[in-house]
């Protein structure tokens, strides 16, 4: 049974830290941010009021800095990898795993030994990301002068590149690039998909230390959302299979 820590007259506002990572969070249409993360809020608020989490958006490279300036407090579907090690965070793991995959332009007699040397090849890589193959160095000069790297902010323009010849290769999320071909199915044969990830991750749940709500209780929303079935319906609704 959930225990809420304390009564309060009115919600406690907590933000929730979010930046473009779809279809966790998507792109904002007409001013307005969407994706898995901002259905969980939602989800997080109809089971308790004693708090009220509200959506902040910043940006992958931003979020750092709004994170050590106190603008939010907790951040969904993150990996302590990518940049949280020196931060006063604690990590609740979701049954959630993710990946990064390289793709390439599918050219015939092209194949998987493609990716083995990207040697002068350019990169399409979304900025602030951390990669893998880098080191999780998310550096934009050291990714350009180091790896070739193309820069950009949309994920669909890393596609984009590698199907116009602008970019050889690019590292897209699985679960995006799922999305993707859904919506754009003709490019699915266009496309040659690495056989090896950059990167395999399982989410978590990124809180700042001795804050409220505390770890513990949130680890009891999250189970309450699992255990009536919630949680894999807004999975289910964005193609992503719970894992555990």
């Amino acid at each position: 049974m959930l225990v809420a820590p304390s009564v309060h007259a009115h919600p406690v506002s907590v933000s929730v830290g979010g930046y473009v990572f779809p279809p966790f969070v998507n792109n904002p249409a007409g001013g307005r941010w969407s994706g898995l993360s901002l259905e969980v809020i939602d989800a997080l608020n109809s089971l308790q009021d004693e708090y009220e989490f509200v959506f902040f958006p910043t940006s992958a490279r931003r979020r750092f800095h709004d994170f050590d300036k106190g603008r939010y407090h907790l951040m969904l579907f993150e990996s302590p990898h990518w940049g949280w090690q020196q931060s006063p965070v604690v990590g609740l793991r979701s049954p959630l795993v993710g990946s990064e995959v390289f793709i390439a332009k599918a050219i015939e007699g092209r194949g998987q030994d493609y990716f083995n040397d990207r040697e002068g090849k350019r990169i399409a890589l979304f900025s602030g990301y951390h990669y893998a193959f880098a080191q999780f160095n998310a550096d934009r000069d050291y990714l350009r002068t180091q790896h070739n790297a193309v820069m950009t902010l949309s994920h669909e323009s890393k596609i984009q590149m590698v199907l116009r010849g602008r970019a050889e290769l690019s590292v897209v999320s699985a679960a995006f690039l799922q999305q993707y071909l859904a919506v754009h199915p003709e490019h699915e044969g266009q496309l040659l998909m690495g056989a090896e990830p950059d990167q395999e991750y399982r989410h978590a749940l990124i809180v700042r230390q001795d804050a409220a709500p505390g770890i513990a209780y949130l680890g009891e929303l999250f189970s309450r959302l699992e255990s009536t079935g919630e949680l894999t319906r807004l999975l289910a609704r964005h193609g992503i299979v719970d894992t555990d």
